[in-house]
């Protein structure tokens, strides 16, 4: 399979939530979400469900999903060009434990996944939107972090990964603000080896150009016990 076999199911005006091959679509500039009934099967009612977010060209989580086959796998990805390599990668490796998402996270978390399903979830590289005026587009937003928390379960995990120092120090200061979440490290609350993590794309080029890495993870409570910001 290539990627250019993967077609898209519909135009602009018939667009509507769909699951397409093996990718559900989350269509954008759609009012009719909350009217989206989950096909019986397509969560797993056993074994843990992890999901990457930003998935990009799916190199991270098809590795993930072929080194855990006990786990089922869930790549969101708002691109549908990306979208495709991730699909052609699937059906070329035979990734039967994996689920993909082209829509945006958000939407997709607040109206598609089951309310306390998942076990973990990781944020890879996301979009840091560097200039100030474009902050608001960033997905690490109390609105994201609060649909995580319906998502995952108590005890569930949240792990992100960035080479961009203002970013890391955003998505740190928006999870410690909230009453779910707490930090599972020291301060100042991240890492910057992680070992067997895994690599993407995006890890590699980056890599390359000498960036520093920034690795977070939190884990959901149902009360407040991390440290505060003020710490």
């Amino acid at each position: 399979m290539r990627p250019k076999h993967l077609k898209f199911p519909f135009t602009w005006e018939e667009r509507k939530p769909m699951l397409y091959e093996g990718v559900l679509i989350v269509p954008q500039y759609y009012d009719q979400h909350e009217k989206w009934e989950v096909p019986k099967g397509l969560f797993p009612k056993e074994g843990p469900i992890c999901i990457e977010y930003c998935s990009g060209n799916g190199d991270w989580v098809i590795l993930k999903a072929q080194e855990n086959p006990s786990q089922f796998w869930i790549a969101v990805e708002m691109q549908f060009n990306r979208v495709r390599k991730i699909w052609s990668k699937m059906h070329n490796l035979s990734v039967k434990n994996l689920l993909i998402v082209c829509g945006e996270a958000q939407t997709f978390t607040k109206y598609y996944l089951p309310k306390n399903s998942v076990d973990e979830v990781y944020v890879n590289f996301p979009d840091p939107w560097p200039k100030d005026r474009h902050a608001k587009h960033r997905l690490i937003q109390k609105s994201f972090v609060d649909e995580l928390a319906d998502a995952i379960k108590t005890g569930g995990k949240a792990i992100y990964a960035t080479d961009d120092a203002a970013y890391s120090a955003q998505m740190i200061e928006v999870m410690l603000a909230h009453e779910k979440w707490k930090t599972c490290f020291p301060k100042p609350y991240y890492v910057q080896q992680w070992e067997d993590y895994g690599h993407s794309w995006f890890e590699n080029l980056w890599r390359e150009k000498e960036r520093k890495f920034f690795y977070m993870q939190f884990v959901l409570s149902q009360k407040k016990s991390g440290p505060s910001l003020s710490t």
